[in-house]
């Protein structure tokens, strides 16, 4: 079978490798709360200046994401997630020194943003590449990889602070981030495909001649011919990952019968550029923000929907482990009640998938749902008190009920703008998830510090959570509205040129 693999052969290699890729990034830092602990313990400092550690990494998250993703559309993303690999380990690595806070705070901050920057989106962009038909339950597999991180990262990285102390732990965290090289070693690039064909020694020959022979054998040469001059022009030029798609599955739907065809990749359109001089030479570079999709009504609605959940969702676990300790727990079940959320976070993912393929359930509905019944859990939890039966219950169904949230997000995205917009508002998306991750991490410490309780902030995560999902119930009439507005749009333009 010829072409590029889509849903099949080395897309599973390329899903594995987002899948360990999130399992090390997200596993991190979803353990921060634990790193937390021992840094105010260290530093002693108050739970303020602790928290804005991880509002640098959200902030370097917000700003450079969707650069990181037209860096991998520019140079692949296999380049780019193999050096951003390597640019979180050495910056994590310093922070180890552990000189001041303001030290700690910036190395590891950056780092550990710049990891999320680097590898997340471009993940995401390898699994649209390589799955069409099968692209719901790819995403869905590969995104467990957060869920089993989050459930045996925490309980690795007490075991390195306890054997290790903060600064080995630390150091040894930053190793594991220096194995992402291994996984932007896999993710192969489709003009990888193009490159293979055009160097085929049997097929050059064949491209060359001009056979002069009937119709049927002018079909038969017609699409080795079109694989090998266009695999030449597209395999040099870098960033045209779209058009190899679409030249790579013209070959395929030439040169296979029906039963052999491969799925058909997306077709997506190009990001716009912006082209400068410099020495003398006409540059292009991919355009890192998109601004212009805010005008759709549907995409300012989802992406304030992603910013409350993020605010919700990732600041109760960052702070749980503190929340935990201040409420006499140990910390072995302390690490636990981490763990906890990563077992339900998997078990959401999983049902996310069977549940949102139903056609008669509408996936925005059980996304609304699943974030309402998320916010709720978190307020339990705050209800449970000490009792650590009832904390560990809420913490696993918040978990649980945030699996699904997050399998089903991007699928969302994707229903509500369609394939040709998808990767442009996704980077919107994360961008505008960073920016409710930074603001909300540092404000809530503050307000830890004020109140010297977590009741505040738990309240505060679930109202976010809930208002959320009741906001994502409102769709019908914000797709009404821009439907409405795109038929007057083309209405009066219909009526200017009648008149002109």
């Amino acid at each position: 079978m010829s072409g590029p693999p889509i849903d099949r052969g080395w897309a599973f290699v390329v899903a594995f490798a987002v899948f360990i890729s999130y399992f090390i990034i997200m596993g991190i830092i979803k353990s921060f709360g634990i790193i937390m602990r021992e840094v105010i313990l260290y530093f002693e400092i108050h739970t303020t200046t602790a928290a804005l550690v991880m509002g640098i990494s959200g902030a370097v998250y917000t700003v450079t994401g969707p650069f990181c993703m037209a860096l991998g559309e520019h140079f692949t993303q296999r380049k780019v997630v193999f050096v951003g690999s390597i640019v979180a380990f050495v910056m994590v690595s310093l922070s180890s020194f552990l000189i001041r806070i303001e030290f700690f705070s910036f190395f590891f901050g950056v780092g550990t943003g710049l990891a999320s920057a680097y590898v997340y989106g471009n993940g995401l962009v390898m699994i649209e590449i390589y799955f069409s038909r099968r692209f719901t339950r790819a995403t869905a597999c590969a995104l467990t990889g957060v869920s089993v991180g989050t459930f045996i990262m925490p309980i690795l990285v007490e075991a390195f602070l306890e054997k290790y102390s903060l600064s080995g732990a630390i150091l040894i965290v930053a190793a594991i981030y220096l194995n992402g090289c291994i996984c932007g070693a896999l993710y192969r690039p489709l003009s990888f495909y193009a490159e293979k064909r055009s160097s085929d020694p049997e097929q050059v020959p064949i491209a060359m001649e001009k056979p002069e022979a009937n119709e049927n054998d002018v079909k038969q040469f017609e699409p080795v011919e079109i694989q090998t001059k266009e695999g030449v022009d597209v395999a040099g030029d870098i960033g045209n990952g779209d058009e190899v798609e679409k030249r790579l599955l013209s070959e395929n739907e030439k040169g296979e019968d029906t039963a052999n065809k491969v799925a058909k990749p997306k077709d997506i359109p190009k990001r716009p550029v912006w082209t400068f001089h410099m020495c003398g030479r006409k540059r292009t570079f991919p355009a890192l923000f998109q601004f212009y999709v805010l005008k759709l009504p549907v995409v300012l609605f989802f992406t304030l929907f992603s910013f409350l959940v993020f605010v919700g969702y990732f600041n109760f676990i960052l702070f749980l482990p503190l929340d935990a300790m201040s409420r006499g727990i140990t910390k072995y079940e302390n690490v636990a009640l981490v763990s906890y959320t990563g077992a339900g976070d998997l078990l959401g993912r999983l049902l996310g998938v069977f549940v949102g393929d139903q056609p008669r359930i509408k996936r925005y509905k059980i996304l609304a749902t699943c974030s309402i019944l998320c916010g709720v859990n978190i307020i339990l939890f705050e209800i449970a008190g000490q009792v650590y039966f009832w904390m560990s219950i809420h913490a696993a169904l918040y978990g649980f009920f945030g699996g699904v949230v997050l399998v089903l997000n991007t699928k969302v995205v994707e229903d509500f703008v369609g394939p040709q917009l998808f990767r442009t508002v996704l980077g919107m998306v994360l961008f505008f998830q960073g920016l409710g991750v930074a603001i909300g991490q540092p404000l809530e410490g503050k307000i830890r510090d004020e109140t010297k309780s977590f009741t505040a902030l738990n309240i505060i995560n679930s109202i976010c959570m809930i208002a959320a999902g009741v906001l994502l119930f409102m769709y019908p009439f914000v797709k009404r509205f821009q439907e409405r507005s795109t038929k007057q749009a083309e209405n009066m333009e219909f009526q200017v040129q009648k008149e002109a």
